[in-house]
């Protein structure tokens, strides 16, 4: 099963204010066949000390993309210090090359923000069995 992710996240500024609320993620069918399952997971993202870095599940959904070349636009809360987003197809066996992914942070007031703005070339493609 292919993964992409966007990595861990910082979302505070140097004043502990958070620079997001939200997370425009746009996934786009770039063939013309079903896609499906799509699995979005976003995680918030806690230092452990030396056990590492801790992932909490705070939001996930399942969908599929039917229409040829169809694109689907979600908003995902970004309430917390830190967050990694990941996309995966267990279903889809070409789920690498078949879908594009955009993601731009959005503060308070809808608008950018330009640090946490992930086009495609940004996302990592993690390959798991």
């Amino acid at each position: 099963m292919a993964i992409y992710t966007i990595g861990a996240v910082s979302n505070l500024d140097p004043t502990l204010a958070l620079i997001s609320t939200f997370v425009q993620l746009r996934i786009t069918n770039t063939t013309a066949a079903r896609l499906e399952p799509i699995v979005v997971n976003a995680y918030s993202i806690t230092d452990a000390g030396p056990e590492g870095l801790v992932e909490t599940l705070y939001f996930t959904t399942t969908f599929a993309i039917a229409a040829p070349r169809g694109v689907v636009t979600l908003v995902i809360p970004t309430t917390v210090a830190n967050y990694t987003i990941t996309v995966s197809s267990p279903g889809a066996a070409g789920f690498v090359s078949d879908v594009s992914l955009y993601a731009a942070g959005r503060d308070v007031n809808g608008f950018i923000v330009p640090e946490q703005t992930f086009p495609f070339g940004d996302w990592k493609a993690i390959t798991t069995v």
